[in-house]
This record gives C-alpha cells, structure tokens and sequence, in this order.
C-alpha cells in the first residue's frame, strides 16, 4: 500500500516545470494574438483596446520564458552539431511553412477579391518570427559548439551581440528605408517595428537557458531544490531592485516590458527584467511542480507542452485567416468587440487544444516529413 502512494505522488517528469511553463505560454497565445491582430487592423472596439495591457503580459511571460525553456532542452543534452544545424534549417522551412499558410494564401485570396497589393503579405512571410529566429539561433549555437564555446562563454556573447544590437538601431532605423529589406535585416538586428526576434537581441533567453540545462540536468534532487532556491532569490532580488532603479532614474517601466516588436528591447532594462521575470516564474513552477506534479492537469499540461509546434500553428493559421475574413467582409473600426472577442478566444483555444491532443502526432510526422533532408549515403565502389 505504502508503494501505491508512492507511486502516485511520483511527479510524471522530472523537469516537469520547463514543460508546464512551456505549455502555459502556449495555451494563452490565442488571447494574445486575437487581441494583437485585433488593435492592429484597426478592428478592435473601443472596450476591447482596454485590455490592451495583455500584450505586456505575455512579453513577460510569454517568448522569454519560452525562449529559456527551449535552451534548457538543449543545454546539457547529446544533440550534436550536425543535429543542431539539422534542427535550425527545419525550424526555418517550418516558419516558412506557417507563413505561407497563415499570410501567403489568404492574401492571395484577398488580392483577388478586394483587390489589394500582395507586397504587403509577401513581406509578413520574411518578417523576423519565433520560428526563424529558432531557426537562426540553433545554427548560430552548432557554430558555437563547433567552436568548443562553452555555456557561460554563449552568455557572454550574448550580452556582446545584445550591445552591438543597441549601438546598430539607430543606424538600422535611419538606413534601412526599404520594407522589404527592412524585413529580412530584421530576423538579425533591430530595426524596426516589424523586427519581433532579431537575433542580436534575443539570443540571451536561449543561452540562459542552456546555462540551466547544463547545471540542472547535472544535479540530484537535493542540489537542484538548492539550486532552484537561489534562482527565486536572486531573480526576485534582481527584479524588484532594478524596478526601484528604473523608478528612481523616472525611467518608464511599462514600455520597458512592452511588446517584443518595439525598440525596447535593444535596450539592457528590457532584457534584465524579462530574464529576472523568467528565472523567478522557472523556480516558482519547480515548487509548484512538486505538488502537482502526479496530477491530471499536470498530465494534460505535458501532452500540450509535446505538440506544442501543431498548436502554435493551428492558432495563427484560424487567427490570420479570421482577420483576412474581416478585411474581405469590409469590416468597420471597431467592429471586433469584447463579446465577439471572448467568444473567438474560447473557440479558438479549445480548437486548437483538440487539434494538438488528437492529431498532434500525426501533424508533426507531416511537417517532419516535410521538412526533413537526410544525407544520401555514398555507394560502396564495385571490387
């Protein structure tokens, strides 16, 4: 009997708060986003644009925790530099994909129909995007390990591309007056609203990430409760004194928490309180973790964290397609409200919750399928 309690107790994975965060900043993307796609298209009631701060929200606790828990995956893991290259050209051809059906195909439709120039939808396809910035941050990281840098040497690149990235923007900002170079320049360093994940800027969350992976995959259960103990300390240490310093200095916090697309991340207040934000929502989950752990809800957090690529973009796709619709449909300022707001946001999630639960495997077997070039194997020469 003492071994069946056990057993129920027994936590389903042992880094079951990566996973859970992983999944929590996927579930509440489709809020997110409709209300994003919403205010940008001019669509959004006046009621609805109060809820505005919602995009603060998932900046803090949306990419950077994301982008931290996707490097603890590769920190300390056996993927090689074949591997992380193999990876980073598959997210690409995968972004491309999503674009394509999230941007590309309805804007060709809606061309047609309304008549309207297609430059636009072409250049939201080369856009910087999370998935190319994965892409591009695994074939920057197999040179890194190619080069034998080790993960405290990959932060410290980071913090230097990060500084490089403030010193361009202005440059980049002035210079760079094409859109649709604009675009492309934008998957690399900042320059203007439409550069969400430059990578000079972004690849310190990752690299993190991989500090942690390294050290945690490493440790016992003793050390890393010890290890996740000094992580809440440190970051709940860091995050209110350099709250206070911001406030002294009359410094605006909230635009320094403010929406990935924006010139505030190129700046270091940015990037210091996302990382001591992230770092303080990892060790609270590990805590958290310890008592749900054996749970049904931690149970179906951890089916939705392992397909979580078939419901980001199962989201995009019905959100995209839903504005194109509107766009089409001539709809007036204003004319997304609250209600139909909250109804969209409750269909969409359960949607794409059933789409990644039921045929999430056979969804990634298609895209991997797809986007999965293995190497011709020579021929043994004839004797």
């Amino acid at each position: 009997m003492a071994n069946d309690v056990t057993a129920k107790k027994k936590p389903l994975t042992r880094f079951g708060e990566f996973d859970f965060l992983k999944a929590a900043a996927i579930l509440g993307l489709p809020a997110v986003h409709l209300l994003e796609e919403a205010m940008e298209g001019g669509y959004a009631s006046a009621g609805l644009e109060k809820f505005g701060f919602m995009i603060i929200g998932l900046c803090a606790f949306g990419p950077s925790v994301f982008m931290i828990c996707m490097g603890f995956g590769v920190g300390g893991g056996r993927m090689n530099v074949d591997a992380l290259r193999r990876n980073g050209i598959q997210f690409l051809l995968i972004g491309a994909i999503l674009n394509v059906l999230r941007w590309f195909i309805p804007g060709i439709l809606q061309s047609i129909l309304i008549d309207k120039n297609l430059i636009d939808d072409f250049e939201f396809c080369i856009q910087s995007d999370i998935y190319y910035f994965v892409g591009i941050f695994y074939i920057f990281y197999s040179i890194l390990r190619q080069l034998k840098i080790q993960s405290l040497g990959t932060i410290g690149i980071s913090i230097v591309m990060l500084t490089i990235n403030t010193l361009l923007t202005p440059f980049m900002s002035t210079h760079i007056t094409n859109t649709t170079l604009a675009c492309l320049v934008g998957n690399f360093v900042y320059v203007n609203e439409t550069s969400c994940f430059p990578l000079l800027s972004w690849a310190i969350f990752p690299s993190i990430g991989i500090f942690l992976g390294e050290i945690l995959k490493k440790s016992d259960e003793e050390q890393r409760e010890n290890i996740m103990k000094r992580v809440l300390d440190f970051s709940a240490v860091l995050f209110v004194s350099f709250t206070v310093f911001l406030w002294t200095y009359h410094i605006d916090i909230e635009k320094a928490l403010v929406s990935p697309a924006n010139e505030y991340i190129t700046d270091l207040p940015n990037v210091v309180l996302l990382v001591s934000l992230a770092l303080f929502l990892v060790a609270l989950t590990y805590y958290l973790c310890k008592h749900i752990g054996a749970s049904k809800f931690m149970e179906f957090m951890l089916r939705i964290s392992a397909f979580i690529i078939p419901f980001y973009m199962t989201q995009w796709v019905i959100i995209a397609w839903i504005f194109y619709g509107v766009e089409i449909c001539h709809g007036t300022e204003g004319c997304f409200n609250l209600w139909w707001y909250i109804g969209c946001v409750i269909v969409v999630t359960a949607f794409c919750i059933y789409v990644a639960t039921k045929h999430g495997m056979k969804l990634m077997k298609v895209l991997l399928k797809v986007t999965t070039f293995k190497k011709k194997k020579k021929k043994k020469a004839k004797a």
